[in-house]
This record gives structure tokens, sequence and C-alpha cells, in this order.
């Protein structure tokens, strides 16, 4: 009679057997070598493209520096804009001009030293301080206003006159001893063809030798002499 142990132990060695035997008649399927060389390759690949571009940028990146050091240095400062001058402008000589200015009829004017003057359709008043009024008429006939002239009386220092005749007088000038003496003008409004100058000479007992009326561009436009 056979045990229980005998018969396990025998169906396991059968077991076993058939396993065996059947291994044998499996075949084994090739790998899949050419897949596993395409993956090999890409791989490959992609590490050569992945070491020419850190080439490449190593390449660049020194050329990049050196171009920005060539366009623009960093320690050489731009010089500030050069500036620009205008050229000095020289002065033109002129002749001192005495503007004309137009007073009312009646309207005082007090001259230096304290004289005072005044302009009326009849002519020049004129008061010297403390003094009573003299007259100088440019409607007696005594003058021609259709032809340039000047006058002039002198009181000590004091030297007015008429001027008259001329269009455009804007200045009167003196010629003393001692230098000419340019005179202040009057004239009443509405060109009347007439007015009045007054200066001051140098010194009360001051040589007179003559008187000139000019026009704005110093044309003469009448002289008196009196030497």
């Amino acid at each position: 009679m056979t045990s229980p142990s005998g018969a396990g132990g025998d169906s396991g060695n059968g077991l076993r057997t058939v396993l065996a035997e059947a291994a044998l008649d499996i075949t084994p399927s090739p790998p899949p070598l050419e897949s596993i060389a395409r993956r090999a390759r890409a791989r490959r690949h992609r590490r050569l493209a992945a070491l020419a571009a850190s080439g490449a940028a190593l390449l660049v990146a020194p050329f990049v520096v050196a171009t920005a050091q060539r366009a623009a240095p960093p320690d050489r400062v731009a010089a500030p804009p050069a500036a620009v001058s205008s050229p000095p402008v020289s002065p033109t000589p002129s002749r001192p001009l005495s503007p004309v200015r137009v007073v009312g009829p009646g309207e005082r004017v007090t001259a230096p030293g304290g004289a005072e003057l005044w302009l009326t359709d009849q002519g020049k008043h004129w008061a010297l301080p403390g003094e009573p009024e003299q007259r100088r008429s440019v409607t007696d006939g005594n003058i021609d206003r259709r032809d340039p002239g000047v006058s002039m009386q002198q009181e000590g220092a004091f030297l007015s006159g008429l001027y008259y005749g001329a269009d455009g007088v804007a200045l009167v000038t003196v010629t003393t001893a001692t230098g000419p003496v340019t005179a202040s003008l009057l004239t009443l409004p509405g060109r009347p063809g007439w007015g009045v100058w007054y200066a001051s000479a140098p010194s009360g007992d001051a040589v007179v030798d003559g008187v000139t009326m000019a026009d704005a561009s110093g044309r003469t436009l009448f002289t008196l002499p009196l030497r």
C-alpha cells in the first residue's frame, strides 16, 4: 500500500517533468534589435545637436561683447556739444540825435538852469528865472518859413532859437570854442513848419561859432555862421 506522502512526491516530480518538456517546445521570439538601434541613433543625434548649439553660443558671445565694446567704449565720455558763439557786433557810430518833442500851445518846458519855454501859434516864448517873458515871432515877417533857417539868442549860458523851413529836422548843433553842443527840440502838433531849440553852453561867456540844422541821417539842412 502506498503512503500519501510518497504519492505527493511522485506527483510533483511528474509536473516538473511535464513543464520541462513543454518549455523545450517553446521557441523564443527574436529581440527588436532594429528598434533599439533607431532609438540609440536618435539619442546620439540629439546629443550632437545640443553640443553644436552650445559651441555656437560660446562662439557668438565673445563676438557680441567685442562688437558692443567697439560701438560704445565704456571708458569714453561723450564730449559736450561745442558752444556756438555769435560774432561780436561792432557798434555803429552815429551822431547824437535829439528827438523832437511835440508840445501843446502854451505848454511850459523847463530847461537846464531854470529857464522856461513855451510855444504858441505866434512863435517862441521864454523867460529866465525872475525875469519877464520874451517873444520871438514867426508871423511878423522877420523870417521866411518857406526857406530853411535857424536863429539864436544867447543869454549867459542859456542858448535858444527857432528852426524852420525844412521837413525832417532832427538835430540842431551849436558849435562853441570848447566843442559842439547838441540842442533839444520842441514843436507844435500838426507839422507847423517851425520849432524851437534850446541848449546850455559850457559857460556863461562861451563863444558860439555857429548853429547847424540837420536831418535824422546827419545831412546838413542849414548852417548859421556867427563868426
